[in-house]
């Protein structure tokens, strides 16, 4: 009797109608990121996280994943992890996104990161892209993101307005500051599509469009996203941003060469009031660099952290065994292109955007010009008459009479 017990038991084991109490296959450690469903054998792993081997035969590491790269579960704190699936966990992790690797940091083949995609700044959709559609797309780049900020800009040069008074001043930074840090999106904290239905994507675009336009993102989340060329990574698309931010400053160039060459082109010689003419030009190349320094600061800021932000993946111990980029994963912490192509030309961008507030607080302070007159070596940088101007533009209605 107790044989023909165990028999059945071991028939109705083998046929699924009986579990283990514990599944043996469940990973150990971890904290409460990655844990296992004893009744359905099933993984589950916290929102927000990429879990997956880096190496052959290895441990699970898990990570932070950025918003738009995994795969996110709008209804539960969990993602549930089929047991089928565990094998393949980061590649589980990475489906309906178009997206591979560790992070989920490339795109698939056949798909690029798109421009304009990502309201928090950073590329997040993958998008489908081969070279016939690429060529137009790169066209299209410009009339929508170039052109645009000529524009801006030159009527800014022409018309000689001031960004930097006291309440436009403030909205721009409250513009920038809503843009940058409180994205608001589907698959964010808040599941605005469950609030709103279908209508989330159209609520997305009408908050963000008003602020964008004031972070150098005139077109961007109006346009449906595409590609430029199917061989750029994120970092690739993030590094247009920094060309994107100092195009004012080229047209500033621009603009100071012709008017090196004007003895030569004879322009103001031409119109009406010329000694008055180069007097306007110049003062109005002041406030567009003043509105450069106001519209693409944050921007850069933001780019720069993001080409330089790393994230430590994390073994059953929760300790950090491996550093990647948080938006390129399959890229260590000092692999040499990355260090080359990427790490570079953000370092020398930090640079120049420690110095801007430098300069800033070097001037209106009296004990700084005291200061700078006992250091010799410090008397060249102190600003000349030239600088000056362009520091009274921001300080000017704030400097009560050079506070002490």
């Amino acid at each position: 009797m107790n044989l023909s017990l165990i028999f059945i038991l071991i028939i109705l084991r083998l046929t699924g109608f009986v579990r283990c109490d514990k599944c043996v296959d469940c990973p150990n450690g971890y904290g409460r990121i990655l844990t296992c469903d004893p009744q359905a054998c099933d993984w589950k792993l916290l929102n927000g996280y990429w879990a997956g081997n880096i190496t052959e035969g290895g441990d699970i590491l898990v990570g932070f994943c950025p918003l738009g790269y995994c795969l996110y579960n709008e209804s539960s704190q969990f993602i549930q992890i089929p047991r089928a699936e565990t094998q393949t966990i980061g590649e589980y992790l990475c489906n309906g996104t178009r997206r591979i690797g560790i992070l989920c940091g490339q795109c698939q083949p056949g798909n690029a990161p798109a421009i304009n995609s990502g309201a928090a700044g950073y590329p997040s959709d993958c998008v489908p892209c081969d070279g016939r559609s690429s060529k137009l797309n790169w066209i299209f780049y410009v009339l929508v993101v170039y052109v645009p900020l000529l524009a801006v800009f030159l009527v800014i040069i022409v018309f000689n307005i001031r960004l930097t008074t006291g309440p436009l001043n403030s909205f721009i930074l409250f513009a920038q500051v809503i843009s940058t840090t409180l994205d608001i999106n589907q698959q964010g904290a808040a599941p605005l599509n469950v609030v709103y239905g279908v209508g989330t994507s159209t609520f997305e675009k009408s908050y963000q469009t008003p602020y964008n336009l004031f972070n150098l993102n005139l077109f961007g989340n109006l346009l449906p996203p595409f590609c430029l060329h199917e061989k750029l990574i994120s970092s690739d698309v993030l590094l247009l941003r920094y060309v994107e931010g100092f195009f004012p400053v080229l047209i500033i160039i621009a603009i100071l060469l012709l008017l090196r060459c004007q003895r030569w082109l004879k322009v103001c010689d031409k119109l009406p009031s010329s000694c008055r003419c180069k007097y306007r030009i110049g003062t109005s190349l002041v406030q567009a660099f003043a509105a450069f320094v106001m519209l693409s600061y944050n921007r850069l800021c933001q780019t720069t952290a993001y080409l330089l932000t790393p994230i430590g993946l994390l073994n059953p111990s929760l300790k950090t065994v491996e550093v990647r980029y948080f938006f390129q994963g399959d890229y260590s912490s000092w692999d040499s292109y990355y260090v080359v192509h990427y790490k570079l030309p953000a370092y020398l961008v930090t640079v120049l955007l420690v110095a801007m507030p430098i300069a800033l607080f070097h001037y209106p302070m009296k004990w700084v010009e005291r200061l700078v007159s006992k250091v010799g070596c410090l008397r060249k940088v102190y600003p000349s008459a030239s600088i000056a101007i362009l520091l009274d533009t921001f300080q000017g209605c704030f400097k009560d009479n050079r506070r002490y």
